[in-house]
């Protein structure tokens, strides 16, 4: 059983840990922490949902999660370009102007989940994905959901990490995250690099809605949960530090899973807030983050 618990911690895990990667790649291209990005998180879901509908169901699940992340990706770049860089100053997004855009991204999930709402209601809807009776190793139950949120998950992350550190755009978007000034001089543009990072942040965060709708039924609400316990992965990991992301995601998961196994499953909701503030009160910067000293 107790493999079983770690298994669906990791699973979870690794889902938050998506959600958490894409709020930490509009951190460092943007300098700003997106709100809206559970949102982007549920409307992942139901884009997926309804490719998966298309032609009576006859699109794979597959596919549904490449068109889920392509169109929400793209949605990512729109609703960068239109919204948050009227909000930028110093030359189309150099420097963020603060508290204005976050509160565009208060109002930005306002708007998405009453969309969402008027198109597809409050109710929860069913995911008709068949993933196949669960796979049994001795006397260790593995559902197949669960061994395919993994496999896609960590390809995805293997994919992002090689787009990243082996191609030109995606050196292009790590010299920008490092330092907008910089990368102007070099000749790199910034705008569209940053575009580019809010888009990858936001395609990241729909693939994580596609993988868990099946398990957890596509709701409205639902980006609501995801955003507190994808910030507490992106927390215990390191703010801003995508791999942190990743292991803050993990190790919220399997926290999460074995806590309400073994100790109250009533609380379940609680507990990576618990395992954020322990962490916090050991090492602020997270477990992976870097503390930057200011000179007085």
């Amino acid at each position: 059983m107790l493999f079983n618990f770690i298994l669906i911690g990791l699973s979870l895990g690794i889902v938050y840990g998506l959600v958490a990667l894409g709020i930490s790649l509009v951190y460092r291209g943007l300098d700003i922490v997106h709100f809206a990005h559970g949102e982007v998180f549920m409307l992942g879901a139901f884009v997926g949902l309804v490719a998966v509908k298309l032609h009576d169901g006859v699109v794979p699940y597959w596919l549904a999660l490449v068109a889920a992340t392509v169109v929400v990706g793209i949605l990512g770049v729109v609703l960068e370009r239109v919204f948050y860089r009227r909000l930028t100053r110093g030359g189309g997004g150099y420097t963020v102007a603060g508290m204005g855009i976050i509160i565009c991204g208060f109002g930005m999930s306002m708007v998405l989940m009453g969309t969402a709402f008027l198109i597809w209601g409050a109710e929860h809807r069913h995911y008709p994905v068949e993933f196949g009776p669960p796979i049994f190793l001795g006397d260790i139950f593995l559902p197949r959901s669960y061994v395919w949120i993994l496999v896609v998950a960590v390809a995805l992350m293997a994919g992002l990490t090689f787009f990243l550190f082996r191609t030109r755009l995606g050196l292009g978007a790590r010299v920008v995250a490092f330092s907008k000034e910089t990368a102007s001089l070099m000749g790199v543009n910034v705008p569209r690099m940053i575009s580019l990072i809010f888009g990858l942040g936001c395609a990241v965060a729909a693939a994580g809605g596609v993988l868990i709708a099946p398990i957890v039924f596509a709701q409205v609400q639902m980006g609501y949960v995801m955003l507190l316990k994808a910030f507490a992965a992106a927390v215990v990991g390191g703010f801003g530090s995508l791999p942190g992301a990743i292991l803050g995601g993990l190790l919220v998961g399997v926290f999460e899973s074995l806590a309400a196994a073994y100790l109250w499953p009533d609380y379940k909701d609680i507990y990576a807030f618990a395992l954020m503030i322990a962490v916090l009160m050991i090492r602020p910067s997270g477990l992976l983050g870097t503390t930057i000293k200011v000179k007085a």
